[in-house]
């Protein structure tokens, strides 16, 4: 499974790739998209769109992990924050990935056990988790991977559940034999994905 997090913003968005090789995970791209402030909006957005695009080619993931919009103050920042994460959204249904969003608190608790944690705290546990010694003077990369990290440790907890719900599947099975398909399903409908 490989997945790319996203960490957006309007002028700095910060991206990370991960992928479990060997039973760890291993970062195989990070960095930060810059966006030129004085750039129309529009071209800013194609910039991002065209890099990030560049990034899912090379590297071919499957799930996007994206930080989920933040309400500040500011309503031209919020509005602009929305547009940036409308063309991330629409890059990643081009490529055909999965979309998944996690709020900062989200990711934090994930990686350090508090949601409150420092975006330093986030960065040395991220540099730990995936063995870099270093990520550059970047936080907004050390947040894509973390929000890439979140992401995989979720899906990977979820494919565990289903592998124990399957085993205790199995072992009823084992014990009670089926008559038909039918059967089975009738007695296992949580086992169907719509």
């Amino acid at each position: 499974m490989r997945t790319i997090g996203i960490d957006p913003g309007s002028i700095t968005t910060g991206y990370g790739m991960i992928e479990m090789q060997n039973n760890a995970f291993v970062a195989l791209a990070f960095g930060v998209v810059r966006l030129n402030v004085k750039a129309s909006f529009p071209s800013r957005l194609k910039k991002l769109y065209d890099e990030l695009a560049v990034l899912i080619e090379q590297h071919r993931p499957t799930r996007l992990a994206l930080e989920t919009a933040f309400y500040g103050k500011n309503a031209q920042s919020a509005l602009k924050l929305g547009q940036v994460r409308g063309a991330i959204q629409v890059l990643a249904m081009n490529y055909g990935l999965e979309v998944l969003e996690y709020s900062p608190r989200e990711v934090k608790k994930s990686l350090t056990g508090a949601g409150n944690a420092s975006k330093e705290q986030v960065a040395f546990m991220v540099r730990k988790l995936l063995n870099l010694s270093t990520t550059g003077e970047f936080l907004d990369a050390t947040d894509a991977l973390g929000l890439a990290l979140c992401d995989a440790f979720k899906h990977h907890a979820l494919l565990e559940s289903e592998m124990h719900a399957l085993r205790d599947v199995r072992l009823q099975t084992q014990k009670r034999r089926y008559s038909s398909w039918k059967s089975f399903i009738d007695a296992n409908p949580h086992l169907l994905r719509s």
